[in-house]
């Protein structure tokens, strides 16, 4: 009887291993209500914005940066309106739509091209094969 009553007045000290458990294993609480559509879209979409991390900073990233400040400097300044002539229609456009346009239409035509120097060259190595 004199044990039980010790048990009682003196509780088991805890162990160190049993406070690192508890540590790597926190309690959870669970809210009353489940949260609805829009809180658990807006915290999906803060857990991926949180996952962007800032990149290095090094030679190469620091010329990206000026190139793209440049350009956005250039479009600023060239934003003056053209007129452009195509077949019986007139356009008024601003110049810096005008080079983007001829810069990524020249682009595409070149990856056009690849794309189907790349087939021919395929299909010659196919027919040399069999």
């Amino acid at each position: 009887m004199a044990d039980e009553l010790d048990d009682l007045q003196y509780p088991a000290q805890e162990t160190e291993q049993d406070i690192e458990e508890q540590a790597l294993h926190p309690a959870k609480a669970i809210p009353a209500r489940k949260p609805g559509w829009l809180a658990r879209l807006g915290e999906r979409i803060s857990n991926q914005i949180a996952r962007i991390g800032l990149p290095e900073w090094d030679l190469r990233s620091f010329l990206y940066g000026l190139a793209i400040l440049i350009t956005f400097i250039l479009i600023w300044r060239n934003w003056v309106d053209v007129r452009l002539d195509v077949l019986v229609w007139r356009f008024d456009i601003p110049k810096s739509i005008v080079i983007i346009a001829a810069i990524l239409l020249g682009a595409g035509l070149v990856r056009a091209w690849d794309a189907y120097r790349r087939r021919q060259v395929d299909r010659t190595e196919e027919s040399e094969e069999a």
